[in-house]
């Protein structure tokens, strides 16, 4: 994986993040994609989906993270940094 981290707001926050919350945003920093689903970031930083869920939703509430939907309407995550 590629990352695109020098920009981002998270990266300030590094030491008060826990390991968690680092492997779901270095996922979410990945060059390749804007957007994420839940299933990417699962494989993405093998941890299981209810802590996926749980950071994301932390995360969400920083305003680090932004979900949307796809075109098959499936909820995706973005790092506000990079979409907004």
């Amino acid at each position: 994986m590629a990352y695109d981290v020098e920009n981002l707001t998270w990266v300030k926050q590094w030491p008060q993040l826990n390991d968690d919350e680092q492997l779901v945003l270095l996922a979410l920093s990945d060059e390749r994609f804007q957007w994420r689903t839940l299933k990417g970031i699962i494989a993405a930083t093998a941890l299981d989906r209810a802590v996926v869920e749980e950071v994301l939703a932390k995360l969400i509430r920083e305003k680090l993270v932004r979900p949307s939907f796809s075109r098959e309407r499936e909820i995706i995550y973005g790092l506000v940094d990079r979409i907004s």
